[in-house]
This record gives C-alpha cells, structure tokens and sequence, in this order.
C-alpha cells in the first residue's frame, strides 16, 4: 500500500515518506500520552504489515506532543476484555521487529509498558535526558504482555530487566544507555540533530545489505553459534553478488561516496 493513500485513513497515526525514502511514524494521542487503543493497534500493524517496502529506506517512530513517545496500553481498552482477546498486542510488536527496513524508536518523555515494548521492537533507540522507561505493569497486578519480558532480558541481561519488571520503577535515560537499553540518551538541545543523523545514515545505506544484516542479527539470540555463523556466511556470499556492492568497490577506490539503489 502506498503511504500516503494508508495515512489519509489513519485516525491514531501519522505517517509520511521523504524523498530519501525515510519513513517517520507519530504516535497520535498525545491527549492521552500516546496510549496504544485498538485504533492505533490496527493501524500500525497495518502499517508495517501491509505498505509497499520497497520505497522505504528506514523509519522512525515517534510520539506527538512533549509529553511521552508512549505510556503504553490504554488501560480502558482492554479491561473488559478475556484473556484470548487481551493477549493479542503481540502481533503488533513482533511485526514491527520483522519489519525488513532498519526501525529507530524516537523516545521523549515518557516510555512505559506497551510503549516500551514498541521501542524494543525497533532495532534501535535514541532519546532524549528528559525520557523515562519503565514496565508499571506489575502494580497492575500484570506482567508485560507484547514481548517485553522476553526483548528486554535479551537487550539488558537478567538481573535488570527482572528489577525493571518486578518493581515497576522508571529509569531515567543515561541509565537506561549505560544498561544497553537505548542507543543513545542526548540532551533535548542536541536530539534533533542525532536523530537526524541516524535516519540519514540508515537511508543512504545499502538496502539489501542492511535487510540481510537485520535478519541475521534479529535470529543471532535464538540460534548456535554455528548456524548463525552459517547464515552470516550465506548472507555474506549473496551480497557479493549485488549491484550496490559494485556501486560500494566503485566509490572506494574513486574516494566518494556510494550511491546505493537496493539491487
């Protein structure tokens, strides 16, 4: 689907692709902080699912107002719901992290439960000081329930994402980059700038190299040494064979820059 056509029917997001095929998505609810409802459940889901990928270099993600990139489920939408109805934000988050383009979750403000877990979804993150993280769930009487547990023990190691879910704290940003949490914690006068230069590396990178470079990472975590090593090989072997690395042994030996095109 094209991006423009989705996003003229989009009541909780918003989305548009620049000329360098960087794809910036708004969380918009800033009324509510950005609370993830079923409305924009759908909507992004349907987003990452279903628009023509082939255009989009990257994307960025992010929440409207100053307040919060995401304070997580709206808790009123899903309190009335059984267990086979609640449990199904996982296929939001999982088809984010398999999203073939490099994601990068653009966090100010607050980053809590759900919202936390839709920026460990993303391959990486860049935040302001000014930003918190936390899973409250467990004064709720609940765990998190869209891969949380299972993404954040993978990114920070046991100990820490066991004392982040089992208190319910907040952590503030430079803690969360000294645990591996986020990228990087910038202060605001700074983090337009940083971001910008993320995006602006992921767009102009080599395409294939990248998607193939996402999926040998994504499944490092969950495979042998030996079979990943493997699949690094395989994925290694094919790129040889690509149009972007001629362009990338071209524009070395000229000593500019490559101009990647995704073949």
């Amino acid at each position: 689907m094209n991006v423009s056509e989705f996003d003229s029917d989009c009541t909780a997001i918003g989305c548009a692709l620049d000329d360098r095929g960087v794809l910036s998505v708004t969380l918009d609810r800033p009324d509510k902080l950005n609370a993830i409802d079923d409305a924009m459940r759908t909507e992004l889901t349907g987003l990452f699912d279903g628009v023509d990928g082939s255009d989009v270099r990257c994307v960025t993600v992010e929440g409207a107002g100053e307040r919060a990139f995401c304070a997580g489920a709206d808790i009123d939408a899903i309190a009335d719901r059984d267990p086979a109805e609640a449990i199904d934000v996982t296929p939001l988050f999982d088809v984010v992290a398999e999203f073939p383009r490099p994601t990068v979750a653009v966090v100010d403000g607050y980053c809590l439960g759900g919202g936390l877990e839709l920026a460990l979804a993303c391959d990486l993150r860049v935040a302001t000081t000014d930003a918190a993280f936390g899973f409250p769930e467990i004064d709720l009487g609940l765990v998190p329930g869209g891969g949380g547990t299972q993404r954040l023990v993978r990114l920070v190691g046991e100990g820490r994402a066991k004392e982040l879910v089992f208190r319910g704290n907040r952590i503030e940003a430079d803690r969360a980059a000294r645990w591996g949490l986020v990228n990087r914690a910038v202060h605001p006068t700074e983090f337009d700038e940083v971001v910008e230069a993320y995006a602006s590396d992921l767009a102009s990178g080599p395409p294939v190299a990248l998607k193939v470079a996402k999926s040998v990472l994504n499944h490092a975590e969950d495979t042998s040494l030996a079979a990943g090593t493997a699949m690094e090989s395989q994925g290694f072997g094919f790129l040889t064979t690509t149009d972007d690395f001629e362009e990338g042994r071209r524009a070395f030996r000229e000593e500019r820059d490559p101009e990647f095109e995704g073949r």
